[in-house]
């Protein structure tokens, strides 16, 4: 079963319906969190300057780039427009099925700029149906923390007494550094080993300050945590780090894919109505339907059918397409099910794009 992570409650494209506004009223965003849809590509596009990249790439100053080198310069040029962040190879992969090259292909420098712009529109689509959700630690959810005495004084302990597993009162300095990663990203702390930057941070504050041998009482503890922090978030707000989250986002964009083949979709709902309807009966009830939902939710890109919203619309449109009360539906008022279902949740989607956990979205 899916798991909510949490909303993004993204950019609102329109006035949700009520099914919208009931169903993420308790889903709002918790801030923090940056999505890479592609939008930042396609805003960059018409001032893309690609001669310093061309010449970067163009290995023994040929006069020219190979589809490798090309792909390449694509790769390094949508991480820059990304906050550094590079992507995975399945969302590359994807969009070089959308911008396909002949291997032997040769691209002039003359050519190059129209080559990677349409390059990094491709990534760009790619990124639009898998977008990556980012932190950026800039150092400001730790400075919101050191600010409140109160909240940091119950997080110092209670990391203390984590740690004084011999429950002695006193904890080493060395153990500075568990306990500084075990904050982690949500309190605006990176992960060491999520990126050589945020290691190289993590390190040289531990150098500086967890390297005695001395055993510190709770108050030594939290006044040399307090010190670490604040010059975290100061290196932070110089250099910010972006982390990659292993969540997968919900937009609609499957759904809308699917919904725009009618003739695809109808023969999908026909072979699914087919395999569900094991005694040949010609109709399906709810229990029937439920589990062929929960088996799909992630391949379609629909929110976890356990959630108690999506209970709530899978039912209400059930009872609507149930039109003679039977409790059950035939294969015309199935594939009327199925595309309600799925024009409601691209629509929720669209509005209110969720995440879930990547580990329980591809159970």
């Amino acid at each position: 079963m899916e798991t909510w992570v949490e909303s993004c409650n993204l950019v609102v494209l329109g006035e949700p319906s009520e099914i919208s506004k009931d169903f993420t009223e308790s889903k709002m965003s918790e801030g923090g969190l940056q999505v890479l849809d592609g939008s930042q590509i396609r805003s960059a596009l018409p001032e893309l300057k690609a001669t310093e990249s061309f010449t970067k790439h163009d290995e023994g100053s040929k006069g020219y780039l190979t589809p490798s080198e090309v792909r390449r310069a694509a790769e390094a040029e949508a991480a820059a427009l990304l906050l550094g962040v590079r992507l995975s190879a399945q969302i590359l992969d994807n969009a070089v099925l959308t911008f396909p090259t002949e291997d032997s292909a040769k691209v002039t420098e003359e050519a190059f700029t129209t080559t990677l712009r349409n390059y990094l529109s491709a990534i760009a689509d790619a990124l639009e149906d898998e977008p990556v959700v980012v932190s950026v630690l800039d150092g400001a959810t730790i400075k919101t923390l050191l600010e409140d005495e109160d909240d940091f004084a119950m997080l110092a302990e209670s990391l203390f007494e984590e740690l004084d597993t011999d429950e002695s009162g006193k904890l080493s300095s060395k153990e500075l550094r568990p306990a500084i990663l075990q904050l982690g990203v949500e309190q605006g702390v990176p992960p060491a080993a999520a990126t050589p930057e945020a290691d190289a941070l993590v390190t040289k504050l531990i150098t500086k300050y967890g390297q005695g041998t001395e055993e510190l009482g709770q108050a030594q503890f939290a006044a040399l945590l307090q010190d670490v922090l604040q010059e975290m978030a100061e290196s932070l707000a110089k250099k910010p780090i972006t982390i990659k989250r292993d969540v997968k986002l919900l937009n609609g964009s499957h759904l809308r894919k699917a919904l725009a083949d009618e003739k695809a979709f109808k023969e999908m709902t026909d072979n699914m109505f087919n395999e569900l309807d094991l005694n040949k009966d010609e109709r399906l009830s709810k229990a029937e339907i439920r589990p062929l939902f929960e088996r799909q939710s992630s391949d379609w890109g629909l929110p976890p059918i356990g959630d108690p919203e999506t209970e709530e619309l899978f039912d209400q449109v059930f009872k609507e397409v149930d039109t003679d009360k039977s409790g059950e539906v035939e294969k015309s008022e199935f594939e009327v099910l199925a595309k309600t279902l799925f024009t409601d949740f691209a629509e929720i989607l669209r509005l209110n794009p969720i995440m879930v956990d990547i580990e329980s979205a591809s159970r």
